[in-house]
């Protein structure tokens, strides 16, 4: 091949992985990780959800309840979600980051990590994240 067509076949292979990356990191973020309690309804009720609570409030709320109990996964989650919600990305990351080095086999919690990072622009390591939490033989979302 000449070489102007083998510049031209690097750069189209380029675009098309940077392509199916953003595709996967997108469809990875997309994934619910609230409303577990449908899968198996015998391990727990319904969670109760909050009524149009502000955003800041929330904040508190789940950190309040994440510091009281740092083995509350789901508390700590819905914390990094509300301080997401308030556009507190870094904070979140941060939160979050902590939680999954703690909890280093849960999955939830590492997706929630994983979208944070996606949420603050830190896509490369997003998409790293993201496939600790889903592996070939359950790639549906924990």
């Amino acid at each position: 091949m000449p070489p102007q067509s083998l510049q031209q076949h690097g750069y189209a292979r380029f675009l098309a992985s940077t392509a199916s990356l953003a595709i996967m990191v997108l469809g990875l973020c997309s994934c619910q990780t609230d409303g577990m309690w449908d899968i198996t309804g015998s391990l727990g009720e319904k969670p109760e959800k909050s009524r149009a609570v502000e955003p800041a409030r929330e904040v508190e709320f789940y950190r309040d309840r994440s510091r009281a109990n740092p083995e509350d996964t789901d508390a700590t989650l819905q914390y990094g979600k509300a301080l997401r919600a308030t556009g507190q990305r870094s904070q979140a990351v941060a939160v979050l980051e902590q939680a999954t080095i703690a909890h280093p086999t849960d999955k939830a919690l590492i997706a929630g990590y994983g979208r944070a990072l996606a949420d603050n622009g830190n896509f490369q390591q997003a998409f790293d994240v993201l496939g600790r939490a889903h592996s070939p033989d359950a790639p549906d979302c924990p």
